[in-house]
């Protein structure tokens, strides 16, 4: 045993007893200061919902900070961080959030309908069932989307403006089938896939929806809905016939919905404190920035355990993770590069202050070489540690893939995932050349030397070659599934084949374990790990500050997750040349779940 280690705990445990001496202090000196200023304490604290809403915060490049328009985006983490300090302050009434131009998908609403119950829930915790004032969430809808909608029915009190719409019209989508343009260019995209049910690259390839295409996204749609019509009917104690029926009758106008019960009030932004008046007095409503100094502070049990958290957004691909400053077909707007993720999940594993980790996904898949990279670090974190994924909007395909070490798997209702399949497929351009009369002349040493390249389709035995790098991806991703989620092969064959499932439909299938949040999986975590769930222990987004055995040399660069200058000069000669080789390197074969139905919520 070493004899430093009783030396460091003895310190461990003066440092923390300190430190709760200091906050006990600290907010003793702010609870004085905020009782001289009673004037100023909010009645109900503002959160203004207009633009981007992200689960977490994600890490920046530096300078990121210097342009206008690059504010950070309200977060889900953040808005429950909030909820929780207000819930604690006995004397707030409530809290109101301002609906305006939210981007919201429906698992984000889902969310965020949780964490209102989760609001009440620790308001009653904090000042007990007998309290003075029961604290209420309300909603102001300057239009009502299904989203923005699904979020407000799990409030107290949802109120508009006279002039707005009520616009839950139900769910919409209209593929466009790009093959016939492509076509007209003297372009075809040439695609291997394993099972019809994969159908990214259809709206390049196809003229029109395939059988399959359609019964899948049929299948989602009627997922979702359902989902919508639950929430509505449950919110707003109506039937689920008559809500269906309200749907069919939008759009409805706000004094229309007023009438049907689908919403509480009409009222302007300026009618709010008025309407949310305090005895004799109008309401006091204070922006959250403002409101959190005159909250009162109560000191939080502290635990010596903390959770991590590694967080993987974008397309997976090899090499390390990058962000774009603008949005790439296929790629996106950042990329999860399995050469950064094997750094991370190697520093949770070394880092004994750690006790479990939750992996929160939000991808639609990419590279099977890069997917298998991560999912074997994280195997191999899973064995040390309690793991625990928690799947954001889409977690399909190789953002499935990456998922299957996990413990326990966290979905909402509304997650695309599955897509257990197989793809990969090169745009032929010969024709194009063509009829622009630019003449190539093809060279090549090796017999496979253009199997890769644009000048024409796969045939014969390249066809052959590339067929047979699917299927062995494909069975390696089945035997991920059926080790992972202990399902047979054959009840798997009825699942893969590349179907796309909503996070409740998963479930049924057993491909996931538990619907809910970000904040569930951090409680299934803690259980895993035997630790306590009053929320004392700390939860902290996992860094590496070193590159951790073993290296390749690739993974000596830099060690985040930013553009550096060098990466933004290769990303704008490959967007201005087209070369989408610079970017995606030697990635080939897919576990991709494009193509997915596009909502507008």
């Amino acid at each position: 045993m070493n004899p430093l280690k009783p030396i460091g705990r003895a310190i461990s445990a003066v440092g923390r007893l300190f430190g709760r001496m200091w906050r006990w202090i600290f907010y003793g000196i702010l609870n004085g200061r905020r009782r001289l200023a009673r004037r100023k304490w909010a009645d109900y604290v503002v959160f203004e919902l207009d633009g981007e809403l992200t689960e977490r915060a994600s890490s920046q490049p530096w300078y990121y900070s210097l342009l206008p328009f690059a504010a950070p985006p309200l977060t889900i983490e953040g808005i429950s961080s909030a909820l929780r300090a207000i819930a604690a302050d006995p004397d707030v009434y409530g809290v109101l959030f301002l609906v305006r131009g939210a981007q919201l998908s429906l698992a984000q609403s889902q969310s965020l309908a949780a964490l209102f119950a989760r609001f009440r829930a620790w308001d009653i915790r904090e000042n007990g069932p007998n309290r003075a004032i029961e604290k209420d969430v309300v909603v102001h809808l300057e239009s009502a989307g299904n989203a923005s909608y699904i979020m407000a029915v799990a409030a107290d009190r949802i109120l508009m403006p006279p002039l707005a719409d009520w616009n839950v019209l139900g769910l919409h989508t209209e593929p466009t089938f790009l093959a016939d343009t492509l076509a007209k260019v003297g372009a075809q995209m040439d695609v291997v896939r394993i099972a019809p049910w994969k159908t990214a690259y259809d709206r390049l390839s196809r003229t029109e929806m395939s059988e399959a295409d359609r019964e899948q996204t049929n299948r989602l749609l009627d997922g979702w809905f359902e989902a919508m019509v639950t929430a509505i009917s449950q919110g707003r104690v109506l039937g689920e016939n008559q809500v269906r029926s309200l749907i069919d009758q939008a759009p409805l106008s706000a004094p229309d919905a007023l009438d049907k019960t689908l919403i509480d009030g009409l009222a302007y932004e300026d009618e709010l404190p008025a309407l949310l008046g305090i005895a004799d007095r109008e309401a006091r409503l204070q922006p959250y920035p403002r409101a959190r100094r005159y909250l009162k502070r109560k000191p939080r049990p502290t635990s010596t355990h903390s959770l991590g958290v590694i967080s993987l957004s974008g397309t997976i691909l090899t090499g390390k993770s990058r962000q774009f400053p603008a949005s790439l077909p296929i790629l996106g707007d950042s990329t999860i590069g399995s050469a950064t993720v094997q750094q991370t999940v190697r520093a949770a594993a070394e880092d004994e202050s750690l006790d479990a980790v939750v992996l929160h996904v939000d991808s639609g898949g990419g590279s099977a070489l890069a997917s298998d990279l991560i999912w074997r670090e994280l195997s191999l974190l899973a064995r040390k540690k309690p793991l625990v994924a928690y799947l954001g909007d889409v977690a399909a395909s190789g953002g499935y893939y990456i998922a299957l070490p996990a413990h326990k798997i966290i979905c909402q209702p509304a997650t695309l995932t599955g897509s257990i399949g197989v793809i990969t497929a090169k745009l032929i351009t010969s024709e194009a050349y063509h009829k622009a009369a630019a003449n190539r002349f093809s060279l090549r040493r090796g017999k496979n030397a253009d199997i890769y390249a644009d000048s024409r389709p796969w045939r014969g035995e390249q066809r052959d070659k590339i067929e047979e790098a699917i299927e062995t991806t494909y069975q390696a991703f089945k035997d991920r599934v059926v080790a992972g989620r202990q399902l047979s092969p054959e009840r798997l064959d009825e699942l893969a084949g590349g179907r796309v499932w909503t996070g409740s439909q998963a479930l049924e299938n057993g491909l996931v374990d538990e619907l809910g949040d970000f904040a569930v999986a951090v409680e299934r975590a803690c259980q895993l790990a035997g630790l306590p769930n009053d929320g004392s222990v700390a939860v902290r987004t996992v860094e590496f500050d070193k590159p951790r055995m073993p290296l390749s040399a690739k993974a000596l660069g830099l060690p985040d997750s930013s553009l550096s200058i060098p990466d933004l000069a290769e990303f704008a000669f490959a967007v201005l040349g087209r070369d989408w080789s610079a970017l995606l390197g030697s990635d080939r074969i897919w576990l991709l779940a494009d193509g997915l139905p596009r909502i507008r919520w």
